[in-house]
């Protein structure tokens, strides 16, 4: 909201990923006779940060299996896209939503591609992969179903020995009912009994 009322009414995506990148030159599939065991390849990476051009992330010159680190400067809200060259000439590229993506080791290209990713430090997952991954929705609200389903699992479970609850109560009140029954019977038989005692004193 507050990008918002600067810029007036368009977001200006500010921060930069600044993820730390270490890749694997893994060689070229095709070797000519002149290669030498210990040729090393020109290998180029160029960035696109933020929609603009290409910048240069890394420069060097590598042996196969050797491995190189550059940091994604990648501007969010934008693509992390790479162009890789390989002693000039473009071999491979990339653009996927962000960093995060490549936290585990892949190889780009399928099994005839030039690089492959081994580490990604200081990845954060994107929009894109938090909704991928499940991880916009709150745990809190599905536990609170599962607990009301549970509670009503229980409510259900409970109503029967309520009901047995119920009946127990009915049958003590049934068994209370009786009891005075009993007594106010006695009382009648001591009420029948008295007089006649009382007759039978007067004989």
């Amino acid at each position: 909201y507050f990008l918002l009322q600067n810029s007036g009414g368009f977001p200006k995506p500010l921060l930069r990923s600044n993820v730390f990148v270490t890749m694997v030159f893994l060689g070229k599939s095709v070797h000519l006779s002149h290669d030498d065991a210990d040729y090393r390849d020109e290998i180029k990476v160029y960035q696109q940060h933020c929609g603009g051009e290409n910048l240069c992330v890394y420069k060097g010159k590598l042996l196969e299996g050797e491995t190189f680190q550059f940091v994604s400067k990648r501007h969010h809200g934008f693509p992390f896209s790479l162009t890789f060259f390989l002693n000039g000439m473009q071999v491979d590229r990339l653009s996927c939503c962000c960093e995060y993506k490549h936290q585990k080791r892949s190889r780009l290209g399928g099994r005839r591609g030039y690089f492959g990713f081994l580490n990604v430090e200081g990845a954060s997952p994107c929009y894109r992969c938090i909704i991928a991954m499940g991880l916009d929705k709150k745990p809190s609200p599905p536990k609170r179903k599962v607990e009301d389903h549970v509670g009503s699992w229980r409510d259900g479970v409970l109503s029967e020995p309520s009901k047995s609850g119920v009946e127990q109560k009915s049958s003590k009140d049934s068994v209370l009912v009786i009891i005075p029954g009993h007594e106010a019977s006695v009382e009648t038989i001591e009420d029948k009994m008295e007089p006649g005692q009382e007759y039978r004193k007067e004989e």
